[in-house]
């Protein structure tokens, strides 16, 4: 199907198919802020949004590790989480908030390694950000990028380090946070977690529950233990679904899911809530692709109901399975 062919505007939207899926980055974009929906039962967004809030108010660095299978929203929540962590420290229109972000192919199962490249890039973040660092900081960063891999600064080295950072940034109004993503070891979650103790900033560690050798497996004890706030996303119930396609609707209400048809097809098998979106992209595509008038939406013809619905679920899981 050709998508340029899609006419969205019959149902009243403006930015195209609001379920494409994409990671959310609530830092960059205040919008997206709005889009991370309280599904019930999937994330328990108070429960988080009092963790930032006490961290925050305490001066005390906040610890969340996301666990969850590939599509299931971990780089957005994680970006959300920076962006509470940002609005609960702010101290007004001026403040400033940067972000470390170590992606899946910046990896490396050398914890000490990227802890140095962590310590350092919020020195370029710093000057970046017009942000003076003091000469005895700036001195220890050039101690750390200068030492080798047989010299390695001690973990509490590392941590004075980091706490100099903080200062220095408090003092000038602003603040940081650290996203690890798909982190490939457990070592680099207990250095972050001993190095950051004493730093008032957000540190958030995303885990793939897939069992391969590139991820980490945690046991109870190691969540136990975790100096922090751990979230487990699963998959989502067929209820969720009908719940995140009518709350991702954009366009001239009612949203045209039926919902009882929604349930209904999403009751085969779970779903991440990426795959859930991209089959509801599909869905409203296949919609508009069969409908060959003018009449816009809300009309019978651009209506989505239940046994639609299941036919398109159906011919779509069968064409994936070949």
């Amino acid at each position: 199907m050709d998508i340029g062919e899609v006419r969205y505007e019959l149902y009243g939207l403006r930015s195209g198919n609001p379920y494409v899926c994409r990671p959310l980055d609530a830092v960059s974009l205040d919008a997206d802020h709005e889009l991370l929906l309280p599904l019930a039962g999937f994330i328990q967004l108070p429960a988080i949004e009092t963790a930032v809030r006490e961290a925050a108010d305490a001066g005390r660095p906040a610890f969340f590790l996301i666990t969850g299978v590939g599509k299931s929203g971990r780089t957005s929540l994680a970006n959300h989480i920076m962006h509470l962590y940002r609005k609960a420290t702010s101290t007004g229109p001026g403040h400033t908030f940067v972000t470390h972000r170590a992606g899946r192919t910046d990896m490396t199962h050398d914890a000490y390694a990227m802890m140095c490249s962590t310590l350092l890039s919020l020195r370029n973040k710093m000057n970046a950000a017009a942000i003076s660092v003091p000469p005895d900081l700036r001195a220890r960063f050039t101690e750390l990028s200068r030492r080798t891999t047989a010299d390695r600064m001690d973990d509490y080295d590392l941590q004075d380090i980091a706490g100099s950072i903080g200062a220095t940034f408090a003092g000038r109004e602003a603040g940081f946070g650290v996203c690890y993503e798909d982190v490939p070891t457990k070592k680099l979650i207990t250095l972050a977690t001993r190095v950051f103790e004493d730093t008032a900033c957000v540190v958030v560690f995303t885990v793939e529950t897939y069992d391969h050798a590139n991820t980490v497996q945690l046991t109870k004890a190691d969540r136990e233990q975790f100096a922090g706030h751990v979230v487990d996303l699963g998959t989502l119930t067929p209820e969720q679904i009908c719940e995140l396609a009518t709350g991702r609707w954009n366009g001239r209400p009612p949203a045209p899911f039926q919902p009882e048809g929604v349930k209904s097809a999403f009751s085969g098998r779970p779903y991440t809530i990426g795959q859930a979106m991209r089959h509801l992209q599909l869905l409203l595509d296949f919609r508009l692709s069969e409908y060959d008038k003018d009449d816009p939406w809300p009309t019978e013809g651009l209506h989505m109901s239940e046994s639609w619905l299941r036919l398109r679920m159906w011919q779509g899981e069968k064409w994936n399975a070949g």
